[in-house]
């Protein structure tokens, strides 16, 4: 009997049906409260099935946020592989966890947030090709941080801040968004302005060896784009998509990468309808051929279809408060999730994408603040498994 147990299970196995990988897994969003007195992450499931959330459960970041910085960055909360990674912009540092796929609804800080260097810690990227996280501070001590990620000893500094001059003024956070190219072989920072003053685009060369990223990097000024914000590439090294979240101009812009130059040239601009303020985008081109671009002051989503550079769709949604829209977006398999930033009632808001079409379909509007009471803030998306 024992044997033919054993003998039954290895069938199993081989034939892939008891793979630990084919089991269900519960699913997981989360994002950070951003409190002062206390940073936490809050996760909450993802139904396999329809993709909607619930039971959200919060663990602290072991660092401090900082009021009213919401909506100000893309990727504070980053997710890739088991590691979810987050910024602490209150007391500048960045705090590394690791999931448990058997509970991903309590991911387990590895050792302390470790230091950024600078001030004001606002966005992070991970490279699984080098096992390395890097923050960008968008304060009065800008510049980026990196560190190397152990699964036991958590986040290990490598080497000095990588200064970034700032240009706006000290009151406002200078750099916006940080993101690997699909290589790991350049790091890339969007940088804001005000007024006529073009935004910028920092490109730091990484080693494809040892990871190391140079204090060199090459700056590309864009008059047209005066406040970069958020970034994302489209499917590979080469094509760039950016944010522009200002008022009545060019919402959104792709641009072309040269290698190994790292020199980037405007290849496109995108005219989101009404565009207000164009702040986060968001593609995947495993679940969707549709880049996403979010308004953070008006609920609108447009679909922008990268292939032929066209905008195809715009989406509605209803909201409470005027003025407000979209803070962070993430798509996973079929369904879209999108934090909302209305002050009184902010929603995790779940849309179906529509297959094969750029269309989006409400399916849930989550309400934070009845679920967990009042949090001073809600910022960062990320969702696990990562779809990375």
């Amino acid at each position: 009997m024992m044997l033919s147990y054993f003998f039954l299970v290895f069938l199993l196995v081989h034939l892939g049906i008891a793979n630990p990988a084919n089991y269900h897994r519960t699913r997981a969003a989360y994002f950070q409260d951003n409190d002062p007195n206390g940073n936490f992450i809050v996760a909450l499931k993802i139904d396999e099935n329809d993709g909607t959330v619930s039971s959200p459960v919060r663990t602290s970041t072991g660092g401090k946020g900082l009021a009213g910085l919401l909506a100000i960055s893309q990727d504070s909360v980053v997710v890739w592989q088991d590691f979810l990674f987050t910024t602490n912009a209150g007391d500048n540092t960045l705090s590394m966890f690791w999931i448990n796929p058997n509970d991903p609804l309590h991911p387990q800080l590895v050792g302390q947030p470790a230091p950024t260097l600078g001030q004001t810690p606002v966005s992070v990227a991970y490279s699984p090709q080098h096992r390395m996280a890097c923050a960008t501070n968008g304060g009065s001590q800008s510049g980026v941080a990196c560190f190397t990620v152990s699964r036991r000893r958590g986040l290990i500094p490598r080497g000095p801040l990588l200064e970034i001059p700032r240009i706006l003024p000290a009151a406002m956070v200078s750099t916006a968004d940080i993101v690997f190219n699909p290589s790991s072989t350049a790091l890339f920072v969007s940088v804001g302005s005000i007024g006529q003053q073009p935004g910028q685009l920092y490109a730091f060369a990484v080693d494809r060896f040892t990871g190391a990223v140079s204090n060199n990097p090459v700056v590309t000024s864009v008059p047209s784009l005066t406040l970069i914000f958020s970034m994302n590439f489209l499917g590979s090294d080469q094509r760039l998509i950016v944010t522009n979240p200002v008022r009545n101009a060019t919402g959104a812009a792709v641009f072309d990468i040269q290698y190994p130059s790292l020199k980037a040239t405007l290849e496109t601009n995108i005219a989101v309808p009404n565009s207000m303020a164009s702040c986060w985008v968001t593609y995947v081109p495993q679940f969707s051929r549709y880049a996403y671009i979010i308004d953070a002051a008006q609920p609108e989503i447009t679909a922008f279809d990268p292939r032929i550079d066209q905008v195809k769709d715009v989406t509605t949604y209803p909201l409470n408060s005027t003025g407000t829209g979209g803070v962070d977006t993430r798509i996973d398999r079929q369904w879209l999730y999108l934090l909302t930033n209305d002050p009184n009632a902010p929603k995790l808001d779940v849309f179906a994408v529509q297959q094969g079409g750029p269309g989006l379909k409400m399916i849930q509007s989550f309400d934070i603040f009845s679920s967990i009471g009042v949090i001073p803030s809600w910022m960062g998306l990320g969702i696990w498994p990562s779809s990375f």
